[in-house]
């Protein structure tokens, strides 16, 4: 399959110009959360509306939480004892 030049621009100027939306709204979402990072919470609220993008989206993560080790409990912190007289 052979595409103009000017078709290709055309194709790169839109997906450079959506995956910059997309960016802005991850952020967007991420700063109303108070967080620090974009998490997979975003994602898919940035892919709600797309049906088909947010079942593949849903799929991969679950996928990606199956493979992750459970998380390590937390060390608990030793308590100071006050040496009172």
């Amino acid at each position: 399959m052979e595409f103009e030049p000017d078709v290709l621009d055309l194709i790169a100027e839109l997906s450079w110009r959506k995956l910059t939306l997309y960016a802005s709204d991850l952020e967007a979402f991420q700063k109303h959360a108070k967080r620090s990072t974009v998490t997979s919470d975003d994602v898919k609220l940035l892919v709600r509306r797309n049906d088909s993008l947010k079942e593949l989206m849903e799929e991969k993560l679950r996928a990606i939480q199956d493979n992750k080790p459970p998380p390590d409990p937390a060390p608990k912190k030793k308590r100071k004892t006050s040496s009172i007289s």
